[in-house]
């Protein structure tokens, strides 16, 4: 997790200690949020949606989900990840299902993310893979080092941790939902990088300093995360 984030190892100690505070915890001092204006507001309630158009005239059976060209997440530092899901492929609606193809760098890491609709079972095709796997009490599953030809499962709603070994690691992955959605914990779209940092420093204890950097130290990565060294 300090890797994940870029953070010293004891600023996630602290955030992983045992809280008797519950759910609703009391603030510090004034918190400040933002929210956007009404304008903002009802321009994008009046937008349009259509999706008839799209999905009649894009109908196809088959789907390459290894063309680089066509990464829907790439980074140079991390790796890539091409995704079939109904969009792309509207047929996949019918059976409800979708696959996702990964590469990573050596010792790069997939960012620490839960699926929001999906249960996974994942193939290594090349290389080796640190692999952690939590429940929603945080009691470890499963800590182990996949090679190619290993297979695992990861529940809907488990966290998940996927670090790259010194020679990369590639995969596939087949999802139970054709819109498969995650949400990852570290990086630029990630639930820590969206809290403010008055909710970050109440919640965990932290000074808003440690907040801050566990909002920005990894932007502007995303999902696939360079290798970082972290102090203790």
């Amino acid at each position: 997790m300090a890797e994940a984030f870029n953070v010293p190892r004891e600023t996630v100690r602290r955030m992983r200690q045992d809280s008797n505070r519950g759910l609703i915890v009391k603030c510090r001092e004034d918190m400040r949020i933002m929210s956007p204006d009404q304008e903002e507001e009802e321009q994008s309630e009046s937008s349009p949606r259509n999706g008839w158009e799209e999905t009649f005239c894009n109908m196809k059976i088959k789907q390459n989900i290894e063309l680089q060209g066509e990464a829907d997440v790439y980074t140079k530092q991390g790796g890539r990840i091409n995704i079939a899901n109904q969009q792309k492929l509207p047929i996949l609606q019918f059976i409800d299902m979708s696959a996702e193809r990964g590469h990573l760098i050596p010792n790069a890491l997939y960012s620490p993310h839960w699926s929001m609709t999906d249960n996974r079972v994942v193939y290594a095709l090349r290389g080796e893979l640190n692999a952690q796997v939590v429940d929603e009490r945080g009691n470890t599953i499963m800590n182990e080092r996949v090679r190619q030809g290993d297979m695992f499962v990861i529940p809907q709603f488990y966290a998940t941790l996927m670090r790259a070994g010194s020679n990369g690691f590639e995969w596939v992955s087949f999802k139970s939902s054709s819109q498969p959605m995650k949400s990852p914990m570290a990086g630029s779209i990630s639930v820590m990088r969206a809290m403010p940092i008055d909710v970050i420093s109440n919640a965990y204890q932290i000074s808003p300093r440690e907040a801050e950097q566990l909002k920005m130290n990894r932007d502007p990565q995303t999902m696939l995360l360079s290798p970082a060294r972290t102090s203790s």
